[in-house]
């Protein structure tokens, strides 16, 4: 073994004169010491064979650290003993990352450290960022004001780690480092945003040539700040944070492409990179879209809207006929509103006019003039409704479309919608009522156990029961119609339009104040049934019917 002790010297002593860290020499000081034992014990003198034979024996019980850096030491003996000395591939790091950092770039990491940590103390941010820093210089960048996303990216996918745990706690540390920088107007502030583990993978690079619009909308300057305010606004609304997380992941997304490409402020070029990113985005990109919609229009107006559907592309019906139909039922709905109808029949009003005109742009009409009678009752066979009071009531709405087109002049018959027949024939339906072995359950109920929408359900359901009211009044239940002192509802019905004033019986007054203090949230919608997600507004009357069947 005296060739053996030589040759470890040579190696030692390299080391030594060449200044490599402390804990390299220590590496290479354990594994020939536990070599040397090795081959004692086992009675053979050095040869290459052995030696990675004990390596590969040992690979299994050894950490990956331990492994691969004991594997090395074997490499450069085994140079010493074949070459007399250690061949440049096998030298390895000399010293630290943050010693071979230039001083440019050591500057500024120190000032990080000195002036950037919460806990100074903490080496880990030395180690991880100091090794960052490193790989960015030997790609030839001399600043980290030099940093480019290629070179983010780049850094992402050649840093290798053990693990993917190791590579995460690196990058969250050097995050922290970017951010830093980013607060002295080193570098964007998108780095320490695109270095994560969730949004790195989903970061796409758009040739310039494609962000080229032929008439682009250009969108007001997007800066961190705004996206802060309104994801803020939208936690005022009471959204919950599911939706405020994806919302913010994707806005997050988008600021970085817009820091990529900060030419490519347009609605255009938005929607563009949408498509590339939305293979990423799974199941839930939908929602993403919605998000991406509600923030346009936050940028124009300073409002959270919650009526998006949150497809760009989307073209409502009426629109998509043809001029000479949409304008005309356009018009006529503008005067409905105008005479004070309600939304609803409005709603029904468009649904049988689209419906109505859509069969007339495929039977090959292209005017009003050109409806005969024969037209109507051709609609009349073909148009297909569930129930036969359901296409009375389409038939009656669409007559008074087209009484409506007669006094604008576009049909010249006065009595052309008389062929649409507006009977139905009469049929007899059971109705279901509650039995006493119902009533009995429902006040059976102890509403301590109730969550908060089952503790409004089941008041809606109560108001129902002792009062009377349609389901539609309940919905349109203002705090102003609940006189507690007189322990009487006071409203005005949707349907008849009549005033009334009816008694509120003690029990249903005691249910509907609890559910007011425990259940409500907190909204300043004046309705007092409202919805328990975000808008917090008023709810649909279907509401009622699904609240007396749970």
């Amino acid at each position: 073994m005296e060739q053996y002790d030589k040759n470890v010297t040579v190696i030692l002593e390299f080391l030594i004169a060449e200044k490599f860290s402390a804990s390299v020499i220590s590496l290479h000081r354990l594994c020939y010491k536990a070599l040397r034992k090795h081959l004692t014990e086992e009675k053979i003198l050095y040869s290459p064979d052995a030696a990675y034979r004990w390596i590969d024996d040992n690979k299994a019980c050894w950490t990956y650290r331990q492994h691969t850096g004991w594997k090395h030491c074997v490499d450069q003996l085994e140079d010493v003993y074949t070459n007399g000395f250690i061949l440049p591939g096998h030298l390895g790091t000399r010293r630290s990352a943050y010693c071979l950092l230039s001083e440019t770039l050591k500057a500024e990491l120190d000032d990080f450290l000195d002036n950037g940590l919460v806990t100074p103390d903490d080496g880990r941010y030395r180690i991880a960022c100091a090794r960052f820093l490193l790989y960015l210089q030997n790609k030839g960048l001399q600043s980290i004001s030099q940093l480019d996303y290629s070179g983010l990216l780049d850094f992402h996918k050649d840093d290798y780690h053990k693990s993917s745990i190791s590579k995460d706690v690196y990058e969250d540390l050097i995050r922290v480092f970017l951010r830093y920088s980013s607060d002295l107007k080193k570098c964007s502030l998108g780095f320490s945003l695109a270095l994560n583990k969730l949004l790195i993978h989903q970061i796409v690079e758009i040739p310039d040539a494609e962000l080229s619009g032929t008439t682009p909308t250009v969108l007001p300057v997007i800066s961190w700040s705004i996206i802060e305010r309104f994801l803020q606004e939208m936690a005022s609304a009471r959204y919950k944070n599911t939706v405020l997380k994806s919302t913010k992941h994707i806005l997050t997304l988008y600021y970085i492409f817009l820091d990529m490409h900060s030419f490519s402020r347009t609605e255009e070029n938005l929607w563009l990179w949408f498509e590339h990113v939305k293979p990423f985005l799974g199941v839930g990109w939908k929602q993403h879209r919605r998000s991406l919609c509600q923030f346009l229009h936050y940028l124009k107006t300073g409002i959270i809207t919650t009526s998006y559907t949150g497809d760009p592309s989307y073209v409502p019906t009426l629109d998509r006929l043809p001029a000479w139909a949409s304008d005309s039922i356009h018009s006529y709905l503008a005067l409905l509103e105008r005479e004070g109808w309600k939304k609803s029949t409005i709603t029904m009003h468009r649904s049988c006019c689209i419906r109505f005109c859509q069969y007339l742009q495929k039977d090959g009409i292209n005017d009003f003039c050109e409806i005969t009678t024969n037209t109507l009752q051709d609609f009349n066979r073909k148009n297909v409704h569930t129930t036969p009071e359901g296409k009375a009531a389409y038939n009656c709405r669409i007559r008074c479309f087209l009484i409506y087109l007669y006094e604008q002049g576009l049909i010249c018959n006065p009595y052309l919608y008389k062929a649409l027949p507006t009977m139905s024939a009469p049929r007899t339906v059971i109705v279901q009522t509650l039995s006493a072995e119902d009533m009995d359950y429902i006040w059976s109920v102890d509403i301590d156990t109730l969550s908060p929408v089952g503790l409004r359900d089941y008041a809606i359901v109560c108001v129902g029961l002792t009062m009377g009211f349609r389901v539609i009044d309940i919905v349109s239940l203002r705090f102003e119609n609940i006189n507690w002192k007189r322990r009487s509802i006071c409203l005005t019905q949707e349907k008849t339009g009549k005033n009334i004033a009816l008694p509120m019986p003690v029990k249903t007054g005691n249910i509907l104040f609890r559910y007011l203090r425990d259940g409500r949230p907190e909204s300043a919608d004046v309705h007092v049934f409202i919805k328990h997600k975000a808008p917090f507004k008023g709810l649909h009357r279907c509401v009622c019917t699904k609240a007396l069947k749970a």
